[in-house]
């Protein structure tokens, strides 16, 4: 009984907090329309999935959807159309804690583009977002796309930020959805700051031994 009360405050205090995180980036511009799409794993095999169709600064706990990890829908809604990569993610990343999925306009473009993020390094996404990797091409919604979500994640089990072309980004926490949100935040950042340095004739590239101070740094938070 009380296991019970213990789990249904935590599921609610978890809806709250996917609330503020839908409200926060559609202040900013990150989060558009009814786009976009955001899960906290529960316990070790469901997650809470924000629901189909809805425009996410305006949802209410009701369209937040129970859904195991293997697709079944326990409680609510239907989930999100791109529940498919949240699958991928959290049956690959067991420290997966929460996933933020969005089209913010910058970062949108580089996935629009060609840009990779091989020779791209800068201390505070380094320490503030983690691994970024770029995915191939996949039609939205589809298994295509946890097929090459999982291609990334075996290249870089450190991924933290996913670009997904011709799609958008994708954002991961092994803490929480508020997280996984600063993540995207900052990715965001990055975009920005990327054409800038462009417009002012290229990015300073660290030196290897820069590099590895700053990884140091990484190691011991």
């Amino acid at each position: 009984m009380y296991e019970e009360f213990i789990y249904r405050q935590a599921v609610r205090q978890t809806k709250q907090d996917m609330l503020k995180v839908g409200v926060r980036l559609a202040e900013k511009g990150l989060l558009i329309g009814k786009g976009g799409n955001y899960s906290v794993r529960i316990g070790e095999n469901q997650m809470l999935l924000t629901a189909s169709g809805f425009c996410k600064s305006e949802i209410g706990e009701e369209q937040i959807s129970l859904v195991d990890l293997d697709g079944n829908l326990l409680d609510g809604l239907k989930p999100a159309a791109d529940i498919r990569m949240h699958l991928e993610v959290y049956r690959s990343m067991p420290d997966i804690r929460a996933i933020v999925h969005s089209h913010p306009p910058v970062m949108t473009g580089f996935a629009m583009s060609n840009y990779t993020f091989g020779d791209f390094c800068m201390p505070e996404a380094m320490l503030d977002i983690g691994g970024i990797e770029v995915t191939d091409f996949s039609v939205p919604t589809t298994e295509e796309v946890a097929q090459v979500v999982h291609k990334c994640i075996v290249k870089n089990p450190d991924v933290r930020a996913l670009i997904l072309k011709g799609h958008g980004v994708l954002c991961l926490s092994p803490l929480d959805v508020m997280d996984a949100c600063y993540k995207l935040e900052c990715l965001e950042a990055v975009g920005q700051a990327i054409l800038v340095t462009k417009a002012l004739g290229g990015a300073y590239r660290m030196t290897p031994r820069e590099i590895e101070g700053v990884r140091a740094l990484l190691a011991k938070k």
